[in-house]
C-alpha cells in the first residue's frame, strides 16, 4: 500500500516533466561586431567603385581609340586622341589608387586580425583617395586636356566640352570613394581642453 502514494505522485509528475522544454542544443547566436559590419559594407563599396570606374575608363580609352583609328574627320579624330589619352591616364589613376586597401582591411579583420587597426587602415586609404592632390591632379588633367584642344588644334568648343566632361567625372570618381571608415575614425575623436603652465592644451583622445 505504500507503494500507491509513491505511483500516484510518478503519474501526476510525468505530464510536468513531458511539458518541460527540453535543453537547447543549437549554438548560441554570434553577434556580429558592428565595426567589422562597417569595414564589410565599406569594402563593398570600395569594390564598386574601384571596378565600376576601372571599367568605364578603359572602355572609353578603348571607344575613343577605336573611333580615332575609323573616323576620316581629322578634328573628329583629334577629339578622339585627347579624350581616349584622358581616359587612359584615368585608368593609370584608378591602379594606383590606395581605395583597394579598404577590402583588403576588411578581409585581414574578418580573418580575426585587429579590429581597430583595420579600421585605421581602411580610414587612411579613404583619407588618401580624397586628398587636396587628387583634385588638383583632376584639374591638370582637365585643364592641359582643353587647352591641348583648343590651342594646339584650335577647338574651342571641343576643347570647352573635354574639359567640363574631365573635371565633372573626375570630381565625381572622388566623392564617390566610400567614407564610412573615415567618418567612423573622425567620430571617435574626442576633443577636450586641460589647463597647462602655458594656458591651456586641445587634447584629442580616441
Amino acid at each position: 500500500m505504500r507503494a500507491a502514494p509513491a505511483l500516484c505522485l510518478a503519474l501526476l509528475a510525468a505530464p510536468l516533466t513531458a511539458r518541460a522544454d527540453p535543453p537547447s542544443t543549437a549554438p548560441p547566436s554570434i553577434t556580429l561586431d558592428p565595426r567589422l559590419d562597417l569595414l564589410e559594407r565599406d569594402a563593398t563599396h570600395a569594390r564598386v567603385w574601384f571596378w565600376g570606374f576601372t571599367a568605364a575608363y578603359g572602355l572609353a580609352a578603348v571607344a575613343q581609340t577605336t573611333f580615332a583609328l575609323l573616323v576620316d574627320d581629322d578634328g573628329l579624330r583629334v577629339d578622339a586622341i585627347v579624350g581616349a589619352a584622358s581616359a587612359g591616364l584615368a585608368v593609370g589613376g584608378m591602379i594606383i589608387s590606395p581605395v583597394p586597401r579598404v577590402w583588403r582591411a576588411a578581409s585581414r579583420a574578418r580573418a580575426g586580425g585587429d579590429l581597430d587597426l583595420a579600421l585605421t587602415e581602411a580610414a587612411e586609404a579613404e583619407r588618401q583617395g580624397r586628398a587636396w592632390y587628387n583634385h588638383v591632379l583632376v584639374g591638370v588633367v582637365s585643364v592641359a586636356a582643353g587647352l591641348t584642344l583648343w590651342l594646339g588644334y584650335d577647338r574651342p568648343v571641343s576643347a570647352i566640352i573635354t574639359f567640363a566632361q574631365d573635371a565633372v567625372i573626375g570630381e565625381l570618381n572622388l566623392w564617390l570613394i566610400p567614407t564610412r571608415s573615415l567618418n567612423h575614425r573622425r567620430s571617435a575623436v574626442a576633443w577636450s581642453l586641460a589647463p597647462s603652465l602655458n594656458g591651456a592644451s586641445l587634447i584629442a583622445v580616441w
